[in-house]
């Protein structure tokens, strides 16, 4: 493959003064967001003469309202323990449609505690994912999208569920943009990473049943036969259930940016993760944009990078070279220095 941090593979596609370049980065998560990322590798291009077409991106997880422009403000919800605090939310309109975007995560995400017990595991709930949908529908938005990724919930979205509910169901459309396929009953899957006693996974498998049944009776619907339905401990299977479209969120990005589109106006096309593994290849940002790419130059920076996954992301987008910072600055660097070291590998490119 183009190695991770052979220098002899450094600037093979250099863009020429005055072309574009598009600029698709996911998030480093826990060093970077995508919209940082961005802006450091637009100084290097511009430096370059280079013209930096940057969009950020996400897959529907963390970082998803960092991709669309728009009024920002927050609203008030509890976490998945009943605290309350304020969430993040964007406005804009999108094909004329006014449209309000947050992320899962700032609602119910794992970053409210950093290790919980089994028992605040096991109790963690996503009431306040309805809350949020509530106080939008309250003022007055067409439409609602809403990236779904890092719940610290396995409840299977009954709390988001029973919120909708007592209010009558969902107030405006909904769309839930996942990065996963996971069907409903695979919610239990994700659930010991978010603090779940394996040997209580059994009791997962209950609730998840339990709640399958209750859509069921009370909507038709069988989330467990429908994709994404299990993302972020089953929230998309209750959404889903009231009648919200499930959509892929890297698909949804790219359709709502006119991605392709860009990537086709540029010389050069820059993206990465802060890990590039086995599951980069299975729907995830940079193998998205890489697909989009064709036979435009892509390449992709990674904070640190599997080697078998590197070989057969190459394999499979022979236009991508893949770096990894980690292979270049050392671990430690490459995690506190991160945008710098960005920079650099930006800058080593197109010298």
């Amino acid at each position: 493959m183009r190695g991770a941090n052979n220098a002899s593979d450094i600037h093979l596609n250099s863009p020429r003064s005055g072309q574009r370049v598009l600029v698709g980065m996911d998030k480093f998560r826990g060093t970077a967001r995508a919209s940082e990322l961005g802006d450091a590798i637009a100084s290097v291009l511009t430096e370059h003469a280079l013209v930096a077409d940057l969009q950020p991106m996400s897959d529907g997880g963390e970082g998803f309202t960092d991709v669309f422009g728009g009024d920002i403000f927050t609203l008030k919800a509890q976490n998945p323990w009943g605290r309350e605090g304020s969430v993040p939310v964007v406005r804009t309109q999108l094909a004329g449609v006014d449209t309000a975007i947050f992320e899962l995560a700032e609602v119910v995400g794992r970053h409210h505690v950093s290790n919980p017990t089994h028992e605040q595991a096991w109790s963690a709930s996503s009431a306040g994912v309805g809350e949020i949908i509530l106080a939008l529908g309250a003022l007055g938005v067409e439409e609602i999208l809403l990236g779904c990724g890092g719940s610290a919930t396995s409840d299977g979205g009954l709390g988001c569920y029973d919120i909708l509910t007592a209010a009558g169901g969902l107030p405006c459309s909904v769309r839930a943009a996942t990065d996963v396929t996971t069907a409903f009953l695979g919610a239990r899957r994700f659930a010991t990473q978010k603090g779940i006693d394996p040997q209580q996974l059994s009791d997962i498998d209950t609730r998840l049943e339990q709640a399958r049944a209750r859509y069921l009776d009370e909507h038709g619907i069988d989330v467990a036969l429908h994709e994404r339905t299990g993302a972020a401990g089953g929230i998309p299977g209750a959404l889903f259930a009231l009648g919200a479209e499930l959509v892929d969120g890297f698909t949804m990005v790219s359709t709502l940016t006119a991605l392709e589109e860009r990537i086709h106006a540029s010389a050069l096309v820059i993206t990465g993760e802060g890990r590039l593994d086995a599951t980069s290849l299975e729907g995830k940002v940079t193998a998205g944009v890489a697909a989009l790419a064709h036979s435009t130059p892509t390449l992709v920076i990674c904070g640190s990078a599997e080697p078998e996954a590197a070989s057969a992301f190459v394999e499979r987008y022979p236009n991508a070279q893949v770096l990894s910072l980690e292979e270049r600055f050392g671990a430690a660097r490459a995690r506190q220095e991160v945008l710098a070291c960005v920079a650099d590998v930006v800058s080593d490119y197109l010298t």
